[in-house]
């Protein structure tokens, strides 16, 4: 039976593994007023396409929302906002946006996989939440660079 809620999904997985008193967060990857955006990126992640993400820090400290670390544990939602997955946080790191690895973006799973399209797409991404905030995108801006793992599935 699908788990109904996030605490269902979290409770079946903690029946199946010693997570030593883990919490979790809910997630879900693209905007959440547009669920065809946000169900394609699970169903990128459901199918192993999609197993990095990045993030401009100032994105954190402006909706003063915690730092992925490694080790977090996440709900992951689908387009209808229902909980579909447990994801795990396997690495965390600070990196400029230009170095952001040929390697990261391709994991990333946004168009053709090439670091020039990551760039190019992110760019147009980032950039007005940036300037939202009184910032601009550079080379150095802080990005904070994810790489994650599908441990559970709900049924």
């Amino acid at each position: 039976m699908p788990a109904q809620s996030a605490e269902q999904l979290w409770k079946a997985f903690n029946e199946t593994t010693d997570t030593h008193g883990a919490s979790y967060q809910t997630r879900w990857f693209g905007d959440q007023n547009q669920p065809e955006q946000v169900q394609a990126a699970t169903d990128a992640i459901l199918a192993g396409q999609k197993t990095a993400t990045t993030t401009p820090l100032d994105s954190y400290t402006a909706e003063q929302v915690a730092i992925p670390q490694v080790g977090d544990y996440n709900i992951l939602f689908n387009g209808d906002l229902k909980p579909v997955a447990v994801l795990k946080t396997v690495v965390s790191e600070l990196i400029p946006f230009y170095r952001i690895s040929a390697e990261h973006a391709y994991h990333e799973g946004d168009g053709d996989g090439s670091i020039g399209d990551w760039r190019k797409l992110k760019t147009a991404e980032f950039t007005p939440a940036l300037e939202e905030h009184g910032h601009h995108l550079n080379p150095d801006t802080p990005m904070v660079s994810e790489v994650f793992e599908v441990v559970f599935r709900a049924d």
